[in-house]
């Protein structure tokens, strides 16, 4: 199992986000960009971090006393394997209640049925 394969807690995805949104930041701009969202303190913060990069999502740079987080990966590609995982786990791997949970889902913007719709249409297209 390679570091990556380990998968992100709900709290490490939060903190993921942040740092792809930042690039490149230090735990203490990481904290204080997470209050925005919720209250947490910033040894947890720390600790995330930490945890993250030990799964090999980020990586550490030291500048001193200071250590400089940065995505080692994509958003995309994380966010795709997190969606596999979720196929293959949860929906014992098809795809069909995900489409329709979306289709059903009153938030899903005009601009998202389209890019649906598109992807729907180019996988049609393979299956020919």
């Amino acid at each position: 199992m390679t570091k990556r394969d380990r998968k992100l807690s709900p709290a490490e995805w939060q903190v993921m986000n942040l740092c792809w949104k930042l690039r490149k930041a230090t735990a203490r701009q990481v904290y204080e960009a997470s209050l925005q969202d919720r209250e947490r303190d910033y040894q947890t913060v720390k600790t995330l971090l930490d945890r993250i990069a030990a799964k090999g999502y980020l990586k550490v740079e030291k500048l001193g006393p200071l250590c400089l987080f940065s995505p080692a990966v994509s958003r995309a590609s994380a966010v795709a394997g997190a969606v596999e995982d979720f196929v293959a786990t949860v929906l014992d791997n098809s795809v069909a209640p995900l489409y329709q949970h979306l289709a059903r889902n009153e938030t899903i913007s005009e601009r998202e049925i389209e890019l649906l719709k598109d992807l729907l249409k180019k996988a049609e297209g393979r299956q020919k």
